[in-house]
């Protein structure tokens, strides 16, 4: 597992476009980009195993309260893509989305990247 921090210029060019670029979508075979806010207990819960996964995939990561335009994010989050629960995870396959979830199991994690 790669782990990358969703950068400004991606966060803003999802919120421009509404969804991320291939740079971060197409970044690996398989990616998943996890939104959350540091608070967040069910972010915690997935912090003890996600960060431990041994395959090939990329992570990335925003903890959006943690950043100046917090409520610019938020609002496109809860607005655009119509989710207001933390976290929130998109599954990429071959930069395309292929599955959106809230709080899952380990393996309902893996199997939402296709392993």
């Amino acid at each position: 597992m790669n782990r990358k921090q969703i950068t400004r210029d991606q966060a803003f060019h999802a919120i421009e476009t509404g969804e991320f670029g291939t740079d971060v979508t197409a970044s690996n075979e398989r990616v998943a980009v996890l939104l959350t806010q540091d608070w967040c207990s069910q972010f915690a819960a997935m912090r003890e195993w996600v960060y431990t996964l041994d395959r090939n995939f990329d992570l990335y990561e925003l903890v959006y309260n943690l950043v100046p335009w917090f409520s610019e994010f938020r609002s496109f989050k809860e607005g655009r893509w119509k989710n207001g629960l933390i976290p929130y995870v998109r599954y990429y396959r071959n930069g395309k989305l292929f599955a959106e979830s809230n709080y899952v199991s380990q393996e309902e994690f893996l199997r939402n990247l296709g392993f």
